[in-house]
């Protein structure tokens, strides 16, 4: 017999359907969480692998190297030293604050376009092998934009591309948007001295950031173009 403070008999019902309710959910995800900790492995080289993607190398009129980490600097001179390309083509990034602010105190420092030259000149790619795109850049689709004008007014055939690995595939998206409805071919290379590996990628902290944050950067690019819009 039920006393008069008793709750009601439906609240009590409910009270153990939502209990079960829960049971269930939180059982369900224990189960995809075990699920998805025994497949990371293959799961996460099957995103390393999305990102990086790497062309077979053929001679080419023009190695171009996109503004970035120095990696890609020493990739293309190798490059040119074993003979894939007559020429290096570099975009021009801002340079850092600091060097404004260096110079603003006397300091005399070189710009980060210079050091570059400098670093090729060193392995063995001389100043006037190198040209040098003048606009400052600050995104892939602008030096697409910049080395698909000055492909075009070349009526350039084919270009080998440098970047790192986390980099390749959007590089390659991007590049086939622009130049589309151009004749040149584009060969994307990912540099042999970055350390990014789309079957381990995940496993250091530097590759594991660069990892992520392309991973944004790819799917706003690929989103923004399903839009018709230019990034």
């Amino acid at each position: 017999m039920r006393g008069p403070d008793a709750p009601p008999r439906g609240l009590i019902q409910r009270a153990r359907g939502c209990l079960v309710s829960l049971a269930v959910i939180l059982a369900a995800a224990a189960v995809i969480g075990l699920v998805a900790y025994q497949l990371r492995a293959p799961l996460l080289t099957w995103v390393g692998g999305w990102l990086y993607h790497a062309d077979t190398l053929e001679p080419a009129d023009a190695i171009v190297v996109l503004a970035g980490s120095v990696d890609r600097d020493l990739e293309a001179a190798d490059l040119f030293v074993e003979g894939f390309g007559p020429t290096i083509l570099l975009t021009r990034p801002p340079d850092r604050p600091v060097v404004a602010a260096l110079r603003s105190r006397g300091v005399g420092i070189l710009s980060d376009i210079e050091t570059r030259l400098n670093y090729l000149d060193a392995l063995g790619v001389g100043r006037t092998d190198v040209t040098v795109l003048q606009q400052v850049v600050e995104s892939t689709q602008t030096e697409a934009l910049l080395v698909a004008e000055w492909a075009e007014s070349r009526e350039i055939e084919r270009l080998i591309v440098v970047t790192s690995g986390f980099h390749t595939s959007r590089t390659r998206y991007v590049f086939n948007q622009v130049f589309r409805d151009l004749d040149t071919q584009i060969l994307i290379h990912p540099s042999r001295q970055s350390s990014f590996d789309p079957a381990t990628w995940w496993q250091t902290r530097t590759n594991l950031r660069n990892g992520l944050f392309e991973l944004q950067k790819y799917a706003y690019y690929r989103f923004t173009y399903l839009l018709g819009r230019s990034p």
